[in-house]
């Protein structure tokens, strides 16, 4: 997730405790979708010309491709301006609030808060994608392009909007049995009520950690992994102390992503439904080595904890957001509305800067651990029975292969060469970003690992090939 998605959609979240400048009307959003519109329009206009000039032989295909590249992370960039300015602006947010049925419901009043810089991050998608069939290179199509936006925001913002909106449902599911149900209770008025919210809240985060993995089959497009690079993964997984039990182990899954990513990741926090995503691209370009430390490097992130890590990150600017929106509050400096945004503003700089930090340290960490675990990872000494006997399929399972020996010298260099090709389609990846350090960094560390062996790739071919 690029720290662009974060903030789309967290400031448009954030946006839900905007004041209103007047009275809230309908013309909040007649106002927005003129706004909107006008912006969709301009990214659609932009891409056509730059495409007829390819067409027309006046400009060349790459320089082109830059100039809409250009465009369109402007367009993108603005869509944080204009959510801001429907919402703040033109009241949209508090007109949302006082709807008959999306003021009952914070998961509904979401959609509403998203769909401006949503609508404008899908327009610069749809521009990109009617720029090539324009000029031949993509298929003009209705399917085609709905399959290809469908796909862009599973790749996306649906990673970070799904399990989020799930969360909202939760409350709004509990709010309502507590207002319809449990009105009179004496329960509500006890000593234990704050106890109790506080539990229900963190039910609600279990029961979102134990369906993310679930979510993200869906999302992701997944399918089970073929017979071969099934036993080789999950022999992989075993070695380093990872349970692939069909039900409560870690599985593995083909990421079908259309060729377009060359990546891996781990859904879930809790133990019981890990899925380890391995992308299409991954899985048949990458060599047996490379792909080794790729998947090492996942489980790295599984074995150091780095997900609750992570999530421990935000904590501080929870404290940041409510102490500083309860000062501005308390000493009357600003009213609840807008001590509440200034709060959230606070807030989200201080996530920004702490979890960039912690998420800069884990990928350094997660390279290094890597490294050991995949020393382990080939020690065919460590092969156990699989928990489960049989494949997916109900065959016997296939036969797991041999692994040549490795060092944590040898992981260290084939690391750094994973990390170059995963990254070679891809040059703004290989830049300093939020959550990730530069390419030329992590090389770097790694290659200081590796310095005892001046001509590694020598003695690893066996295992790159």
């Amino acid at each position: 997730m690029t720290l662009y998605i974060f903030l789309l959609v967290i400031v448009s979240l954030l946006c839900g405790s905007s004041p209103a400048v007047a009275e809230p009307s309908v013309r909040a959003v007649f106002a927005s979708v003129l706004m909107v519109s006008g912006w969709v329009l301009l990214a659609h206009i932009a891409a056509r010309l730059l495409a007829r000039q390819v067409v027309r032989g006046t400009l060349s295909y790459g320089d082109a491709v830059d100039y809409l590249r250009m465009q369109m992370e402007t367009f993108r960039w603005f869509a944080l301006p204009i959510t801001l300015l429907c919402h703040y602006g033109f009241s949209l947010s508090a007109w949302l609030r006082v709807q008959p049925y999306l003021s009952e419901s914070m998961a509904l009043q979401s959609i509403g808060l998203l769909a401006p810089g949503i609508t404008l991050l899908v327009a610069t998608w749809s521009a990109e994608y009617w720029f090539a069939a324009i000029i031949g290179v993509q298929e003009k199509s209705i399917k085609k392009y709905a399959g290809s936006m469908l796909q862009m925001m599973r790749s996306g913002p649906a990673w970070l909007i799904l399990p989020t909106m799930l969360f909202l449902a939760l409350g709004d599911i509990a709010a309502k049995v507590q207002t319809d149900y449990m009105a009179d209770s004496e329960w509500l008025q006890s000593e234990y009520l704050e106890v109790s919210v506080w539990a229900l809240i963190g039910v609600g985060v279990f029961l979102v950690a134990v369906s993310l993995p679930y979510i993200v089959r869906w999302v992701a497009n997944t399918e089970p992994l073929a017979d071969g690079p099934r036993a080789e993964v999950e022999s992989w997984l075993r070695r380093c102390g990872i349970s692939t039990h069909r039900y409560f182990g870690m599985q593995a899954a083909r990421w079908n992503t259309g060729g377009r990513m060359l990546n891996a990741l781990v859904a879930g926090i809790v133990r019981p439904g890990r899925l380890l995503m391995l992308s299409d691209r991954l899985l048949d370009e990458l060599p047996r080595g490379q792909r080794l430390m790729v998947v090492m490097h996942e489980i790295a992130h599984v074995k150091r904890f780095h997900v609750p890590i992570r999530m421990a990150a935000i904590l501080p600017a929870w404290f940041v957001s409510s102490w500083s929106s309860s000062m501005l509050i308390d000493h009357e400096w600003l009213d609840a509305s807008m001590g509440a945004a200034v709060g959230g503003a606070l807030g989200l700089i201080t996530t920004v800067v702490v979890l960039g930090t912690v998420s800069h340290l884990s990928e350094l960490d997660a390279d290094a651990t890597a490294c050991r675990l995949a020393v382990r990872a080939c020690d065919v000494t460590r092969d156990e029975p699989s928990e489960s006997g049989i494949a997916a399929d109900g065959n016997a399972e296939s036969p797991v292969p041999v692994e040549p020996p490795m060092t944590r010298e040898m992981a260290a260099e084939l690391m750094a060469d994973a990390l170059i090709r995963v990254t070679a389609d891809h040059p703004s990846s290989r830049k300093f970003s939020w959550l990730h350090p530069s390419l030329e960094t992590r090389v770097a560390r790694l290659r200081r690992i590796s310095r005892p062996l001046p001509d590694l790739r020598s003695d690893s071919h066996t295992l790159a090939i």
